[in-house]
């Protein structure tokens, strides 16, 4: 941790307010309160001591996710512990499908602490991949959303929520395994002195890296995960998405109803990137508006419901759709770049000679159909995840319907072991008064 400066910090308080600006790699401290995150440490244990918090391996809004050694069945899991607010809403335990993409649910318990009720899940858990990883993936990913769908599943799908199982660990004791892996823990304090216990941690944990080169990754498994902000469609008469703005369809920008066509337009974005070596909509901070003229400047004119109703269309285009020619506010290029010059830019090669696809035998042709088909701006058109499971068998060329093929059909009974088996946990927390609030945290001098 040398040298590393505040991770955390409040500007110079004022009357009325103190504001915690978070890291990145850290979750907001100022959720450690009641109805908040649970106040987690590594050394902690669950189920009577069955399961050891040995590292951190992410956070999201509504949770934490640790590494945890279950010491009964001598192996490392993943343990996702949720906010204490969503201790009655959650039905992430209740939706998880049986597939060999899924990863397993293998546990649910309660347990107590300071800021409330919370649901945990356990959880079995170069740039580019060469081609033949990548079309495996796409194969993997493509199958597995066909499944959900299968079950009335909508996923919110996107790059950080599917797992690629990695190294086998379990012969590791939590000794071993952090002489083989970094652990960077800081310590928190409040801005006015007091403890921070016990609603928040006495330290924070930095998640864990795992990094394997993208190009050296051969024969892929993967796991859809974190079914958090899924959704049954027939059950959730309003369902919100959660998937970052890049991979969000173009309905979500206008409030318009989300159906189970979403996941196949965040699919074909995944898909994309997957393949390639950059994401198909570029921007500098996730900006909407440069999102939406992103998605023009590939596809086209949006529908004239949305067109009319984007207030931001005029900083970019002029009234025909043309780019804006004078006055220019935003940063852009004013040259359109459609989907099929962006097939060519996305790493592979960018002549016929050079590409790695089989341009001759026409899979970059269909490729680029496929894409198309799955990101027509009206959810109603687009293909369905059957449809795009099905695809390779009226494109009889193309390589990804080899992987395909290679891919056995999914079903109950048939879950591989991936890396980090999956345990769903229920906590079950006291309630204190005193949030612990105005929090910073700050490596070691």
């Amino acid at each position: 941790m040398a040298g590393r400066k505040f991770v955390g910090f409040c500007r110079a308080p004022t009357v009325t307010e103190e504001v915690y600006i978070a890291e990145v790699d850290l979750e907001d401290f100022e959720e450690y309160s009641s109805g908040g995150y649970h106040p987690t440490v590594i050394g902690d244990t669950f189920c009577d001591g069955r399961y050891e918090l040995v590292h951190k391996l992410g956070f999201g809004g509504y949770s934490t996710i640790w590494l945890a050694k279950d010491k009964q069945l001598q192996r490392y899991v993943s343990l996702k512990i949720l906010i204490a607010n969503e201790f009655s809403k959650s039905t992430e335990a209740k939706i998880l499908p049986r597939s060999k993409f899924i990863p397993r649910l293998l546990d649910e318990f309660s347990t107590d602490s300071p800021n409330g009720h919370h649901v945990c899940l356990e959880d079995s858990s170069d740039f580019m991949f060469q081609v033949e990883t990548a079309r495996s993936i796409a194969a993997q990913l493509i199958k597995g959303l066909s499944y959900l769908h299968s079950q009335g599943v909508c996923h919110d799908l996107h790059v950080r929520n599917f797992l690629i199982c990695g190294t086998d660990i379990d012969h590791l004791d939590p000794l071993d395994f952090y002489r083989r892996y970094r652990l960077d823990m800081t310590p928190v304090r409040r801005v006015d002195g007091t403890a921070v216990g016990p609603h928040a941690p006495p330290y924070a944990v930095y998640p864990l890296h795992i990094k394997t080169p993208a190009n050296s990754l051969v024969n892929p498994v993967i796991r859809i995960s974190d079914f958090g902000t899924s959704f049954v469609v027939a059950e959730e008469p309003n369902p919100a998405l959660h998937t970052p703005d890049p991979y969000r369809p173009p309905e979500a920008f206008f409030n318009e109803p989300i159906t189970l066509a979403a996941d196949i337009w965040t699919l074909r974005v995944n898909l994309y990137e997957i393949l390639g070596e950059r994401c198909l909509f570029e921007t500098f901070f996730w900006d909407r508006d440069d999102i939406i003229a992103e998605i023009v400047n590939t596809l086209g004119l949006l529908p004239k419901r949305w067109w009319e109703k984007w207030e931001a269309r005029g900083e970019f285009f002029e009234a025909d759709g043309s780019w804006r020619k004078g006055g220019i506010t935003r940063i852009f290029t004013p040259k359109f770049r459609r989907l099929h010059q962006r097939m060519w830019d996305m790493g592979r090669g960018e002549t016929p000679k050079t590409c790695q696809w089989d341009v001759e035998g026409g899979e970059m042709r269909a490729l680029e159909e496929l894409l198309r088909g799955m990101m027509a701006f009206e959810p109603s058109e687009r293909l369905t995840a059957e449809e795009v499971h099905q695809w390779p068998d009226s494109n009889p060329t193309i390589y990804l319907a080899l992987a395909l093929s290679t891919v056995s059909d999914i079903g109950p009974g048939q879950n591989q072991q991936p890396l980090l088996p999956i345990i769903a946990i229920a906590i079950t927390i006291q309630l204190s008064p005193s949030p612990a609030s105005s929090l910073s945290t700050r490596s070691p001098s």
